[in-house]
């Protein structure tokens, strides 16, 4: 059975020796001083630089660190001496073995770092429907997606449908060409629709959703945000796509609306933007809600963290998911983590690219 982006490559030289002697959990420090990167090296008397290059072989046991758009030259498989493949990346972050990427190997590496992982997302939709329940409302439900990406938070909805509610994404958009392509090839019936939000008209979301939506998700652009990058927040024109995304709302007027960003957005010294997004959900008459998540928490093979905004209309009808998962043997009997490895197994071999 061939997946698709599932191809790897052989390693030579010194990646390949790295990767000899990296032991199960291994990371760049634990290799011989000859192997390890100079980047990695701290030097000087404060010992300064490094590590850049970071490194790790996958625990069958233990979930994997973050997924992020540019870590494919770090985490190496569990038992081969290679890194793991933009569809074992993909599987990290729940989406199904036949969900294809569409674009070259750095867009669909872009695609599925950014991407929420769909059983953390899960959690959230099946929460969303009991706000519904709660209001009596059931049917169909229909969702506006921006941001879209790859989609995971959509497939997340998706799984969540059940027979007293169906989730139906009846309008996606994002700026990326590659998203439109991945989106358009997996699920065509989102009514992806290639737009830069800034001058995306709220009118003519409605018009293409069939009036306005139930329900509004999104993740507005986190690297102004991340604790990996430089936290430029506000000061990027990225990091200020939420207000354009609350304009929609405002306009669209939805009963609940789900938006995700890094948990370092809660972290940025220049600005207090948890402040700033409960002002504008509560200009436009929402009441907000925030909290982080870890989805290994929620049965992801990852220990990614993401931060979540819920604003609604009748709030108190809303509650965050219970951990389905838990690190460690407990009272409740929860099972554990999911292991990296323990999921990797499951897919078939991946194929040299020659």
């Amino acid at each position: 059975m061939k997946l698709p982006n599932h191809e790897t490559r052989e390693y030579t030289g010194i990646v390949l020796e790295r990767m000899l002697h990296l032991p199960p959990g291994g990371k760049m420090g634990d290799l011989p001083k000859h192997l390890q990167h100079k980047s990695f090296i701290r030097t000087g008397a404060k010992k300064t630089g490094g590590p850049n290059m970071r490194l790790i072989r996958l625990l069958d046991e233990e979930p994997s660190l973050t997924i992020t758009a540019y870590i494919f030259n770090k985490f190496v498989h569990p038992t081969e001496d290679r890194y793991i493949t933009p569809r074992e990346a993909a599987v990290l972050q729940d989406f199904p073995i036949e969900y294809e990427f569409k674009g070259t190997l750095g867009q669909v590496q872009k695609q599925v770092g950014n991407a929420v992982p769909v059983k953390l997302a899960t959690e959230i939709a099946n929460e969303i429907a009991r706000y519904f329940e709660r209001l009596n409302q059931g049917g169909k439900l229909k969702i506006a997606s921006y941001f879209t990406g790859a989609g995971g938070l959509d497939l997340g909805f998706e799984a969540a449908s059940n027979s007293l509610i169906q989730f139906e994404t009846v309008f996606s958009t994002d700026i990326e060409k590659w998203a439109e392509a991945t989106i358009k090839h997996n699920r065509p019936q989102w009514n992806f629709q290639r737009a830069d939000i800034t001058s995306l008209s709220p009118e003519c979301v409605k018009k293409a959703a069939g009036g306005s939506p139930d329900i509004i998700i999104g993740g507005p652009p986190c690297q102004p945000f991340s604790v990996a990058g430089k936290q430029k927040a506000i000061g990027d024109p990225l990091g200020v796509l939420y207000r354009d995304y609350i304009r929609h709302v405002k306009e669209l007027s939805p009963e609940i609306v789900i938006m995700e960003n890094v948990y370092g957005l809660a972290q940025v010294k220049s600005v207090n933007m948890i402040d700033e997004i409960y002002k504008s959900f509560d200009e436009i008459g929402y009441e907000v809600t925030h909290r982080e998540l870890l989805a290994a928490d929620y049965g992801t093979p990852q220990k990614r963290r993401r931060l979540f905004f819920v604003a609604a209309k009748n709030l108190h009808y809303f509650q965050y998911p219970q951990p389905t998962h838990c690190e460690k043997e407990n009272l409740l009997g929860l099972p554990l983590y999911k292991g990296a490895g323990e999921v990797l197994k499951k897919l078939p071999r991946a194929v040299l690219k020659r």
